[in-house]
């Protein structure tokens, strides 16, 4: 059903984090396969200055082609998943999110629309992780928790179709190395309902976004669009078609138009205080995207607003009021345990035990028990973390924010990664 195109460079998805966040972007390592934008924009003759970002929604979109030589014309690697060394944490653990509804490209009428019926992409090789952890102190290395060699069972799939995503929505991309680099291709396949790979010439668009077990928001979501037989000109207009004018493109955020004299005042009264440290650190919960008019919020110069930038300002502080801690904020976005009662997942977002502190996740089951799926070592980030006895293996959490409301909880340790709930009571919290 296709008819013979060239091979096309691809845009692997590049992978960091900051903070508490995970971020996406396109690969930025020069003469690197699957870093290759320049030469992508010039092969599809894309106009200058041109990036391929969604004009309704700025999301980024990642070029593959099925006809890329890694598997016949039905099926590709591309894209992959890639760190820089330190980017992530080490053996930090990074999973897709499959999000939306399957788009087509009907290249004889030039426009965005549902698949031909039947039709599908199938997203094969995502792990599957098991909740078996090693919980031997002694075995550990020290921490309270670790993975076994078997942590993860068998590769799983999920399927991107016209009515939304069926399989496994969420499985594991990989695991960082020592340095934090990641470097995974997993397998897509354009088929049917029955399984049997081909489908018609076009394009074709999913849309996803990776999670950390490290880190309390995932990136944003992003775009993925491949090309199914389409020649470069016809390619290139399914993907103009999504970037609409180039004009219309956000510059680079400006200069402060304010000079400023001592990093980190951002409120520019003179010096560094405690309402800089507080300003920064709301701009961080809220996600702000960098502005001509929050850029000197931005005190690190990393090109985002985060809580490295409020640490950096608590220490170039010029008052003595400055010096408190700086404790997470305790909010319904962003406290230290939140429980989805969709999903059954109870996030754990600071647990302390003995001196160390880690982030857990845990399954909920039936009868009050929980399974522990993943734990990562941490640094302290609440004012009122959860708190587990290694002696009596009891799990006391003082505030957990459950669909508005507020409990206090404690579990017990049964084990085999399970945990038994004890006691749960409803709390009025008191925010700072």
């Amino acid at each position: 059903m296709f008819n013979q195109a060239v091979s096309a460079p691809h845009l692997d998805v590049e992978v960091w984090g900051q903070g508490n966040a995970l971020f996406v972007g396109y690969c930025r390592t020069p003469g690197v396969v699957g870093c290759e934008l320049g030469r992508l924009a010039e092969s599809l003759q894309l106009p200058a200055g041109t990036l391929p970002r969604e004009a309704a929604t700025g999301k980024f979109i990642f070029l593959a082609d099925f006809r890329d030589f890694s598997g016949g014309d039905f099926r590709t690697r591309n894209p992959g998943f890639q760190s820089v060394r330190n980017a992530l944490l080490p053996n930090e653990l990074i999973s897709y999110r499959a999000l939306g509804k399957l788009k087509y490209w009907h290249p004889a009428f030039s426009s965005w629309g549902s698949p031909p019926d039947g039709f599908q992409i199938k997203l094969f090789g995502g792990l599957e992780a098991s909740s078996q952890v090693i919980s031997d102190y002694s075995q550990c290395a020290g921490q309270l928790f670790c993975f076994s060699e078997g942590s993860f069972g068998t590769d799983g799939s999920t399927v991107f179709a016209a009515d939304g995503i069926h399989g496994n929505p969420e499985l594991v991309v990989d695991i960082t190395n020592n340095n934090g680099v990641l470097h995974t291709h997993l397998s897509f396949f354009l088929e049917n309902q029955q399984g049997e790979i081909g489908g018609p010439v076009g394009a074709y668009l999913i849309e996803m976004q990776v999670t950390s077990n490290a880190r309390y928001f995932p990136s944003e979501p992003f775009l993925i669009l491949f090309n199914a037989g389409l020649d470069e000109n016809a390619f290139a207009a399914a993907l103009l078609a999504l970037i609409g004018d180039s004009s219309s493109i956000a510059p680079p955020p400006l200069p402060p138009a304010t000079p400023v004299s001592i990093p980190g005042d951002v409120d520019l009264n003179g010096y560094v205080d405690r309402i800089d440290v507080a300003l920064i650190l709301l701009a961080a919960q809220n996600n702000e995207p960098l502005r001509p008019d929050n850029i000197r919020f931005d005190v690190n110069g990393d090109g985002v607003i985060d809580r490295n930038d409020a640490f950096l300002a608590k220490e170039l502080c010029t008052l003595r009021l400055c010096k408190s801690p700086i404790i997470e904020p305790a909010t319904a976005l962003n406290m230290a345990t939140v429980f989805d009662g969709h999903t059954g997942i109870l996030n754990l977002n600071d647990i302390q035990a003995n001196d160390l502190h880690f982030r857990a996740q845990m399954q909920y089951q039936d009868e009050a028990v929980f399974v522990l799926n993943t734990v990562q070592l941490d640094r302290p980030r609440y004012a009122a973390p959860a708190r587990y006895n290694t002696e009596n293996g009891i799990l006391e959490i003082p505030l957990i924010y459950v669909q508005e409301k507020f409990y206090k909880a404690v579990l017990r340790n049964m084990g085999d990664a399970r945990f038994k709930l004890e006691h749960l009571e409803e709390t009025d919290p008191v925010f700072e």
